[in-house]
């Protein structure tokens, strides 16, 4: 019934209160690594200690990210949504009270469960409240979400750090999200292809119709015998025809999670270390989130035009070369400044927004029944690849921009081969249907 339907000026404001919610995840979860640098000078800590507390983080991330989808399938997407918000918002404003390691330890695994499961249900979300032509636009926008809460993160440490320190990141950080889902709270819907699986909700449906301008909302009646759909099983994730996209979407996103996490979390101390300022190593991940979120949505245009298949294996191919350039370019003592940051733009404009794009394949290759829980073992897997990148970052900072971005360019090949093994890619569409 959508996909037949104009997009209307609800759901663009849906798709947006959903995507707002992503952008505070992508402030929130990439504070820790902006503040590291201030943080491992005050405390006097090791960098190892501190990769500890980030694989902690991806820890509670990865039991969100299951949590959460298994709740948006079961009981509705958008309480999985505002529950992890609230989550993240309380554990981020806690987090500037900290007096000692183990309260941001404690904290960022309390923040991790809340943050784990934004980006997937979101996803969901999103997809369930669009028409087929605009959907991997719209899924790639919300995803990218992440890059654009990276970017006011990055500007926002640049200009707090040096003055305020880093506690104030977090105190605004937490203030601001908080007071944004409590008014999420009273606006945002629930996602109308979940409501029309559940009959005792009908009355919801219809309002959510009428907004949408559905000329007939009565007739639209909801699947399955007796109206209830039935309840479909994790484990159909993992047979027949899903298991094979279940596979390579989780490599493909483990090997990007894997990227961009270390990048999150490690780049700005790896250029610090490298002699660079406080600021330039803030504003390299920002350059890093600017690139991600242009090259996200020529991402999602491209997908219309070619399908998902040629355009997610050309950006990882791209993204692997420029891991490449970066590993070879002098930056010792502060080099190449200007080449390091357009290097780290084109990163994100080809390998960050490959891994915000790959959203978009998840939730057309997986059915509504599953949706939420295929999103989320994807999401599972990236956590997956950032406890690791967690772990072993303090390790390649200490083969310097060689053993990094070298270690980053064979994972962005096997981001490749994951995108190559995908089968459910966003098919391109027909030219009547693009210039729709």
């Amino acid at each position: 019934m959508l996909d037949a339907l104009p997009l209307s000026s609800y759901q663009i404001w849906a798709v947006l209160m959903i995507a707002a919610t992503v952008i505070l995840d992508g402030l929130d979860n990439q504070m820790l690594g902006l503040a590291a640098p201030s943080l491992l000078k005050e405390w006097g800590i090791s960098r190892d200690a501190l990769g500890f507390v980030f694989a902690l983080g991806f820890v509670g991330m990865g039991i969100g990210t299951l949590t959460s989808g298994a709740i948006g399938d079961r009981f509705g997407r958008r309480g999985a949504l505002l529950i992890g918000v609230a989550i993240f918002g309380v554990a981020t404003l806690a987090t500037g009270f900290s007096i000692e390691l183990w309260h941001v330890a404690l904290l960022k695994t309390i923040a991790g469960v809340g943050l784990g499961g934004v980006p997937g249900t979101a996803s969901a979300m999103i997809a369930e409240f669009t028409p087929a032509r605009w959907r991997s636009v719209a899924v790639t926008f919300g995803v990218v979400c992440v890059s654009i809460g990276g970017i006011l993160g990055g500007v926002a440490a640049a200009a707090i750090l040096p003055v305020l320190g880093w506690r104030w990141l977090f105190y605004l950080g937490g203030i601001i999200t908080l007071a944004f889902v409590t008014l999420l709270w009273f606006i945002l819907p629930e996602s109308p292809r979940y409501l029309a699986q559940r009959p005792d909700r009908r009355v919801e449906l219809d309002a959510i119709l009428r907004r949408i301008r559905h000329p007939d909302p009565a007739a639209v009646q909801p699947p399955g015998r007796g109206g209830q759909a039935p309840h479909a099983p994790f484990s159909a994730l993992l047979r027949g025809a899903l298991l094979r996209d279940s596979l390579a979407l989780s490599l493909a996103m483990f090997s990007g999670m894997f990227m961009i996490y270390l990048m999150f979390n490690w780049a700005p101390t790896m250029l610090f270390s490298a002699g660079f300022g406080l600021q330039t190593a803030s504003l390299g991940l920002t350059s890093f989130n600017v690139g991600g979120t242009i090259g996200a949505m020529f991402a999602s245009l491209a997908i219309i035009r070619l399908g998902s298949r040629p355009t997610l294996i050309f950006m990882a191919v791209i993204g692997a070369v420029v891991c490449a350039v970066l590993a070879l370019l002098p930056i010792e003592g502060g080099r190449n400044e200007p080449a390091v940051l357009a290097s780290l733009g084109a990163l994100g404009l080809f390998a960050s927004a490959a891994q915000s794009a790959m959203f978009a394949v998840g939730a057309h290759a997986f059915p509504t029944a599953v949706r939420a829980r295929g999103l989320g073992l994807m999401g599972a897997a990236g956590r997956a690849g950032a406890i690791v990148s967690a772990v072993a970052g303090a390790s390649l900072i200490g083969g310097g921009n060689l053993g990094f971005f070298g270690v980053l360019s064979g994972l962005m090949l096997v981001n490749a081969i994951g995108f190559i093994t995908v089968r459910g890619h966003v098919p391109r569409l027909g030219r009547q249907d693009a210039n729709a």
